[in-house]
Parts: structure tokens; C-alpha cells; sequence
């Protein structure tokens, strides 16, 4: 229902509007007042949707009217009519600054008057409804918000509960270092409950040495610098047990900074107990592998005297010197001597060269190695100490294959173990192939090839390991040393910067590439001469 109240002295002009108030719509209740005040009376016990009222009216004019009017509540957008007979502008003017809507002069035209009261009618609806949707959308954002607020409350309480089961110290300071959150781990290296902790100085909290040191590690972060990197500190608990803590601090910011600062630390003292533990195992170790080299090198040193004694006076005996030998059996036996001690001799050797470099104290002596001069005399050397077996040797080298810068003693002690191993673990009729090439990358690569028993995976991680025997028989031990000739050539190879790589396949063969890199190669013979361009095989056989 629409309501509308016409104030007017006049009985005339109240049954006037009013009768035109009534032709305004279907549903319209119309109330006339000569008296302002039982006007006002009424309205403050029900809200119109329209006034009508005159201007000049005994007791209270329009303006004062309708400011009492506005002053009511839910009244102050209502739209208000002013209808007077008199023309004076500032009548007009007064009516409008008191609040008036419009303003017509009397005697009304039926027709104006009916056509911009319904506007205004219909401005009221609008807005009423605009004020209902306006209540509407507030009671649901009101709803939204309680809903957010009690998700958000729910969320922290879980949060918290989660914090609390963490087995680790959280807390947060603010920019004055004092607790504005702790967790149930952390109060147990704390002094009070979580409510005496809040507002609770750190150093307070937990000691003057820790306290003095979260502030030292906040200050950065509550500046805005850089974060702080992870650090290990020590905390003293109630009963005196020192435990050892990873901690890890982040500034917490709102859009004006830094406001405070999240700490978390990780109890790590069983595992700096383990890293104790490991080191001094290590140590311990690392003290044992010492006493054994030491020991090798000492026993190795003492047995070369007497063993240089035994080959040169072998020697004496077998190039008779001092005199024939009568009984031939005698000469066969000093040679024996003879090898044996030498074979002896190159064991002790490989064993010092292996305490040298673990201990760090063997050199290179670096100089300008010819490689296909090297691998031919290598080659030949080992299959002029084979003896009783029929195997095939080549060498093919890389006729564009540049100068090596390295140690030639030792290079030439790789090849010869390489190329006795693929001797000595091959039968009969099988061929042991020596080549050397350029690769791509511009380093140097030598590499062996035999067709003899092969070996596993397994054989071959024994086989390069010191000391490491892949076959005990008889057979394969005849001339079979003590395990030291792929590991000692595998050492000397890194020395030069170098790499080793063994394939094998039992019963077929085993290849072994040594690779050196492109710094240590010089694209130039030796004598500086240019190279012929031609690539060379060598093939000699022995019976």
C-alpha cells in the first residue's frame, strides 16, 4: 500500500489533494493534517511514501516542517511536495534547502500535479527496492563473513593442532622480540605456559645466550635484507642436556613489512652424533690405511736391498764372471733365480707406486710422449716375455695422432700392464690387438683388445680394485701377479687427468680404453716433423 500524508490549514485545499492523491494508483491510503505536529506524529509511527504540504501554515511554516520531518527515522530520502499560493522565490528556496522534493503553486494543475507525483511515486519504490536488495546483498555478505571468519577460525584452530603435534621448536617475535606464538614443542624448552609466553621477551623465554641470539639473526630480517641461510645452535635444557638444533628463520610481512619473524628448529643431535661417529670412524680408518701403507712401503723398501743383491748376483753366476759352471742343471736354476726375483722386484715396485700416490707423493715428470713409439715398444716387451703361448699382437695407430704431454715412464708402465693382462688371460691362437686414436673431442685414446676368457661384471669390479685375484687356478695364476696392475695403471691414468673403461664378455674378450683429454695433447711429432699421413699395423706372432 502506498501512503500518502497531506499537511494543509485549509479544509479546501486538504479534500483537493486528497481527492487527487487518491487517483494516483489502486492501492493508495491518504491522510490529511492541518496541524504540522500530528503530522510528524504520525510519521514517526509510520513511514509515507509521499508528502503533501503547504508552505505558509500558523505555528510552523514548510521549511521548519519538513526539516523535522527529515529529522525522523527512515525519512530522510521520502519525497516531499511543497504546494503554495505564494510565487516568491525565496519561499522556494527556503522549502528546497529544508529538503523539499518540488514545489508547485497554487492552484495545482490537475495534470502536473498527478504526473510528477507518480514520478516521484515511483522513484520512492525504485528506491525501496533498491534499498531491499541493498539490505539483501549486506545480510548475505554479512553471512559470507561470518562463514569466512568461522572458516578462517577453523582453519587456525587446525593449523594450530597440527603446529602443536610437530616435533619441532616454532615460535614468532615481533619487531620488539617478543613471543606472539609457541607451539607445544617449543615450551618445553621455554620458561611458562603459552599464555604467560605471549608478549614475552626472548630472551626471557629461553636464556639470555639464545634470546640475545634470535635477536641478533631477526634484526636482518625485520630490516628487509636478505634471508638468513640455516644454522646450527645449541640449546640447554632444564635438566642441563646440551642438544644440538637446525634453525631456520623467515620474516613474516604485511603490505607495510616485516612485522615479525617465524622460527623453526629441527632437534638434529642424534644425527650430529651419527656424523661424529662417521668421522671418527673415518679418521680411525683413514689412520689404519695409513699404518698399512706405511707398512707396505717400509717392508717394500727393506726387501729391495736384498733383492737387488740376489738378481745382480744371479746375473754374476749366469754369465759365469768368476768361472764356468760346471753342471748345466746349476745355470738353469740361477736363472730361475733370476726371474723370480725380478718378477718379485716389479711386484714391490707396483706396491710403492701405489703408497706414493696414496700418500701423494709420487710426481709426474711431464714431457712430450711419441704414443705409437711408446705402444710399439710396450707391446714389444710383452710378447717377448711370453713364452709358451701362440698369440697374435697388432698395433694400429692413428696416422694424424698428435704428441701426449705426459709422463712416458709411466705411460709406458700402463700400456705394459694392459698388454699383459690381455696376454695372460688369453689361450693359445688368441689375438691381442693395441690401437691408438684421435677422438673427437681432441684427446688421446689407447685402447686393448683381446679374445681371451673375458669376465663378468662382478670379476670386473674385482679386477680393478687392489689386490684384487679374479682367477685362482693354477693355470691362470702362471703369470698371474698379486692384483695390482689394472688398479696401479688406473691410478696413473687419473694422475694424467685421464680416464679408464674395462667391457668384457666371458669366453670372448675384454677391451680396455684408456682416454687422456684434448689439454693433453700437442698436435706435433715429437721432432717436430710433420706426420706421413699413413696408418700403420703391425702384426707379430709368438712361439
Amino acid at each position: 500500500m502506498t501512503r500518502i500524508v497531506i499537511v494543509d490549514d485549509r479544509v479546501t485545499n486538504r479534500r483537493i489533494l486528497s481527492r487527487l492523491a487518491m487517483t494516483l494508483g489502486d492501492d493508495i491510503d491518504v491522510s490529511a493534517h492541518p496541524d504540522p505536529m500530528a503530522a510528524l506524529e504520525e510519521c514517526s509511527h509510520a513511514v509515507p511514501d509521499l508528502i503533501i504540504t503547504d508552505f505558509k501554515m500558523p505555528g510552523m511554516d514548510g521549511a521548519e516542517f519538513i526539516e523535522k520531518f527529515r529529522a525522523l527515522p527512515d525519512c530522510e530520502d521520502v519525497p516531499v511536495i511543497v504546494v503554495s499560493v505564494y510565487e516568491h522565490r525565496s519561499y522556494r528556496y527556503k522549502a528546497l534547502l529544508a529538503g523539499a522534493t518540488d514545489f508547485l503553486m497554487s492552484p495545482v494543475d490537475h495534470f502536473e500535479f498527478k504526473t510528477r507525483a507518480r514520478n516521484l511515486l515511483t522513484l520512492r519504490r525504485q528506491q525501496e527496492l533498491l534499498k531491499e536488495r541493498a539490505l539483501t546483498l549486506e545480510d548475505q555478505l554479512e553471512a559470507r563473513t561470518r562463514e569466512h571468519h568461522k572458516a578462517l577460525s577453523d582453519s587456525r584452530e587446525r593449523l594450530l593442532a597440527v603446529i602443536d603435534t610437530v616435533p619441532a621448536m616454532i615460535y614468532a617475535t615481533d619487531n620488539q622480540s617478543r613471543c606472539i606464538f609457541i607451539n607445544r614443542y617449543a615450551l618445553a624448552f621455554a620458561k611458562g605456559s603459552a599464555e604467560s609466553c605471549d608478549g614475552q621477551p626472548a630472551t626471557d623465554l629461553f636464556g639470555t645466550e639464545k634470546g640475545e641470539r634470535d635477536e641478533a639473526q631477526a634484526a636482518p630480517l625485520l630490516a628487509g635484507d636478505a634471508e638468513i641461510d640455516p644454522y646450527e645452535e645449541t640449546i640447554t635444557t632444564a635438566s642441563g642436556e646440551r642438544l644440538t638444533f637446525l634453525t631456520k628463520k623467515v620474516a613474516l610481512k604485511d603490505p607495510g613489512g616485516a612485522t615479525a619473524v617465524l622460527t623453526v628448529s629441527v632437534d638434529i643431535s642424534a644425527r650430529k652424533a651419527m656424523e661424529e661417529a662417521l668421522v671418527a670412524a673415518k679418521e680411525e680408518s683413514d689412520k689404519v690405511s695409513r699404518a698399512k701403507t706405511e707398512f707396505l712401503a717400509n717392508m717394500s723398501h727393506e726387501l729391495r736391498t736384498p733383492l737387488n743383491a740376489i738378481i745382480g748376483f744371479s746375473q754374476m753366476i749366469e754369465t759365469e764372471q768368476l768361472g764356468p759352471i760346471n753342471n748345466p742343471r746349476y745355470r738353469d736354476y740361477v736363472s730361475h733365480i733370476g726371474s723370480s726375483a725380478n718378477h718379485l722386484l716389479g711386484i714391490i715396485n707396483d706396491i710403492l707406486d701405489l703408497a706414493r700416490i696414496e700418500e701423494g707423493k709420487l710426481s709426474l715428470q711431464d714431457g712430450q710422449i711419441d704414443i705409437a713409439h711408446v705402444v710399439d715398444e710396450a707391446t714389444t716387451m710383452v710378447r717377448q716375455a711370453i713364452r709358451g703361448k701362440e698369440l697374435t699382437f697388432s698395433i694400429t695407430t692413428d696416422p694424424d695422432l698428435p704428441v701426449l704431454l705426459g709422463d712416458e715412464k709411466r705411460l709406458r708402465q700402463v700400456v705394459i700392464n694392459l698388454v699383459a693382462n690381455a696376454a695372460k688371460f688369453s689361450n693359445s691362437g688368441a689375438t691381442v690387438d693395441v690401437a691408438a686414436r684421435v677422438m673427437e673431442s681432441g684427446g688421446i685414446q689407447i685402447e686393448v683388445t683381446d679374445t681371451g676368457i673375458g669376465m663378468t661384471a662382478e670379476e670386473i669390479e674385482i679386477a680393478m680394485s687392489r689386490f684384487g685375484q679374479i682367477f685362482p687356478s693354477p693355470e691362470m695364476k702362471r703369470y698371474e701377479g698379486v692384483g695390482l696392475g689394472i688398479p696401479l695403471s688406473i691410478a696413473l691414468v687419473e694422475m694424467h687427468g685421464g680416464t679408464v673403461e674395462i667391457d668384457s664378455v666371458p669366453d670372448e674378450g675384454t677391451t680396455v680404453r684408456v682416454r687422456f683429454p684434448a689439454s693433453r695433447t700437442i698436435d706435433c711429432r715429437p721432432d717436430g716433423a710433420l706426420r706421413d699421413g699413413r696408418r700403420t699395423t703391425l702384426t707379430k706372432a709368438t712361439g
